[in-house]
């Protein structure tokens, strides 16, 4: 007899994703503690996430939701010997925010990136445009922005063990004006539980051109699967 084949579930593999980022800033400027909370779901074969971040300096108030997508256009193809990885992204920062660190327009944002995977080793490259269309947005790392940034980030991983891996990301931002500002960040990466991820790195800054300048940022991050 014929059996049903069932159908795949519209939504699946949820994930809550806590970040904490402290930016120690030069000068007399405050430092600027931010909570980012990010929520992510499987649907329509797409990666969707949902991340609204809330930030503590002068004031506390919430920054600029962001709702976003990625596809991935490879996936675990044999590529220099290693498992390879290629996805596209894009989204869009909403006009939300208080206490100055709203976006006062819809700004969206697109990129790629790709991940070489050799099992010990690892290597991920990823690229983001942002566009910037009219008036300001706030990042706690560059400060207040008007004009289109552009980010690439480049990370190598060593496995330590099954759930230990040890890392550094440089990560390059530039805005069209002129400014931005280059980060190395050694960091560490730990498989908590199979549905648990814990995170630390801290960034030091190696090149800036900025209103308000970084001394350092110290982030860390847990992440939970459904």
């Amino acid at each position: 007899d014929a059996k049903p084949v069932a159908s795949a579930p519209l939504f699946s593999e949820f994930t809550l994703t806590e970040n904490v980022g402290v930016y120690d800033k030069k000068g007399n400027a405050s430092t600027v503690a931010a909570l980012n909370t990010l929520l992510g779901v499987k649907a329509l074969g797409l990666d969707w996430h949902l991340a609204v971040p809330v930030y503590v300096s002068d004031a506390a108030g919430y920054g600029s939701i962001e709702l976003g997508t990625s596809w991935d256009a490879l996936k675990g193809v044999d590529f220099l010997g290693s498992k390879t990885t290629v996805n596209l992204e894009g989204g869009l920062f909403l006009p939300t925010g208080s206490a100055g660190y709203e976006a006062t327009n819809v700004n969206p944002h697109v990129g790629a990136g790709a991940l070489l995977d050799w099992g010990t080793w690892s290597v991920a490259q990823s690229f983001d445009w942002r566009f910037v269309t009219g008036g300001t947005m706030y990042d706690p790392l560059l400060g207040t922005i008007s004009d289109d940034l552009a980010t690439l980030v480049t990370a190598a991983n060593y496995k330590l063990t099954d759930s230990v891996k040890v890392g550094v990301d440089l990560g390059q931002y530039y805005l069209i004006g002129g400014e931005g500002a280059i980060m190395v960040t050694p960091n560490i990466k730990w498989a908590a539980a199979q549905s648990v991820d814990v995170s630390a790195g801290v960034g030091i800054p190696v090149w800036q051109e900025l209103a308000v300048e970084n001394n350092l940022v110290v982030n860390a991050g847990v992440s939970f699967k459904f």
